[in-house]
């Protein structure tokens, strides 16, 4: 007979063994029920800014010289960086309060301008019915005036007729 070894606690008997049975019993149904923590989880939003990868700060051992001025070294440059990004930005808003000022100009002149031809448009109105005025005046007092019959040399007319063939034009 062989020989019966210890069961491994993470074998798949020992963890089938190990959990619960669906015959529970009744005293722990009847308990009420777990009430969530008192204590409220803080901020969704400063878990998410706090979240990431940070490195370590290592206060308690103190730096070489040479390490230190590595560091310092750092520090300065990335104020370079921020200095130009700064700058970069100034320049930018600049560039962009240009075009919002030209963009204002060129409605003040389109503004202008329909106002101007809105006025000449009601100026030629005005000639208009003048004109109207003058010209049904003179339709009473002048001759009717001949109808001329166009006469178009190229006006195809609507019957299609068959291409003309003549008896020469076969070869024999």
């Amino acid at each position: 007979m062989a020989k019966s070894r210890q069961q491994s606690t993470r074998s798949r008997a020992a963890r089938r063994a190990a959990s619960p049975s669906l015959d529970l019993d009744k005293s722990v149904t009847s308990l009420p029920r777990a009430e969530s923590p008192a204590a409220q989880r803080p901020s969704v939003l400063t878990d998410r800014r706090n979240s990431g990868i940070q490195k370590k700060n290592k206060n308690d051992k103190k730096l070489s010289r040479a390490q230190r001025l590595r560091q310092q070294k750092g520090m300065d440059r990335a104020e370079a960086v921020l200095d130009q990004m700064e700058i970069k930005k100034a320049k930018s808003l600049a560039r962009g309060k240009t075009v919002n000022t030209r963009r204002a100009d060129w409605e003040d002149t389109n503004r202008s301008a329909t106002a101007f031809t809105a006025l000449q448009q009601q100026e030629n109105d005005d000639e208009d019915e003048a004109e109207e005025g003058d010209e049904a005046m003179a339709e009473d007092t002048a001759p009717p005036a001949k109808a001329v019959a166009s006469t178009n040399v190229f006006q195809m007319t609507g019957e299609a007729s068959a291409p003309v063939t003549d008896d020469f034009d076969e070869i024999t």
